[in-house]
């Protein structure tokens, strides 16, 4: 079989095609064919080495946490998943690849309503923003800020935000507001069109800044309230003005396990209540994961980025 990685730090040229031998599952495990997986930026801080200091892997590095493919063969002691159930698989690496092995309790069935693009876009933003909102326990009726809402992870945080009835409000670009009603958004603000920071001053019991590089102008501060939890998606350190806020990091403490996640994704899904914005479908070739990781460094169109086998589907 084939994996895409890279036994050397750099640029998206850096990955190559590998060959290896087919998985095989062991007890308590299926082996999955995979027919497409997620891009995300940690990929991409992977693959530039920002890892490497406390993140010790052999070489070569295969990245990859996001997958959607087909049951193709179950080890001793499954029970619930059988040949052929199409399945999606959250790991802590080597996705891309053309088959995997994965635990049961990190796979779970595809939700009907869900395409196969939209499947392998969900595990890490799913898993993202249930920590979030599990972090920042907020009781419903109370107001959660959500910056960078129209991204991976801001859309699913304010999906699930309004699962457990909060009140959300939403900054994005203008070209997205219409997909942040959709949503079930309660307010929404164009950062390019207002000033969102004065339009919704201390408004927030909580604000979850998910802007790619985390880069607000202060924004978040401002739109939480004195003594308000400000977290934050991207390893950058916020402006508070020297407001008094409860900081939070995410990825400085434990997070949900897919066991816990995925039977609410699946909830969600069934009522109809989930969206995966897909920006683009890359092909599942050497060039299509390069194109990607390139992708993943500027400033691409809202959503996930996937790798498909077949990328009408």
């Amino acid at each position: 079989m084939i994996r895409f990685g890279f036994d050397h730090y750099g640029d998206p040229a850096v990955f190559t095609a590998i060959q290896a031998p087919v998985p095989q599952p062991k007890p308590g495990q299926v082996q999955i064919q995979v027919l497409g997986f997620g891009l995300n930026p940690y990929d991409a801080s992977l693959r530039r080495g920002e890892q490497a200091a406390y993140r010790k892997l052999k070489w070569p590095i295969v990245p990859g946490t996001d997958v959607v493919g087909r049951v193709s063969a179950v080890g001793a002691g499954v029970a619930d998943l059988t040949v052929n159930d199409v399945v999606i698989n959250y790991r802590p690496i080597g996705g891309y690849s053309e088959f995997v092995v994965a635990s049961v309790g990190k796979v779970m069935k595809k939700p009907a309503g869900l395409s196969l693009a939209e499947a392998a876009g969900l595990p890490q933003v799913g898993i993202a923003a249930a920590t979030v909102l599990q972090t920042l326990a907020l009781a419903p009726g109370q107001t959660l800020a959500v910056e960078g809402a129209s991204g991976g992870v801001g859309a699913m945080v304010v999906q699930l935000a309004k699962a457990q009835h909060l009140h959300v409000i939403a900054t994005a670009s203008a070209r997205n507001a219409e997909y942040l009603r959709q949503l079930g958004t309660d307010d929404i603000g164009a950062y390019d069109e207002e000033d969102v920071a004065k339009r919704f001053a201390n408004q927030a019991d909580a604000t979850v800044n998910a802007i790619s590089g985390g880069f607000d102008r202060g924004a978040g501060a401002l739109i939480t309230r004195p003594g308000g939890t400000l977290l934050t998606t991207a390893y950058a350190k916020p402006e508070t003005g020297g407001k008094c806020l409860d900081l939070v990091q995410l990825g400085d403490g434990s997070q949900e396990k897919p066991e816990t996640v995925f039977p609410q994704l699946a909830a969600l899904a069934k009522a109809g209540g989930l969206s995966v914005r897909i920006a683009k479908q890359l092909p599942f070739t050497l060039a299509g994961v390069q194109e990607g990781h390139r992708l993943l460094e500027c400033h691409h169109p809202a959503g996930k980025l996937v790798v498909m086998k077949n990328p009408a589907e």
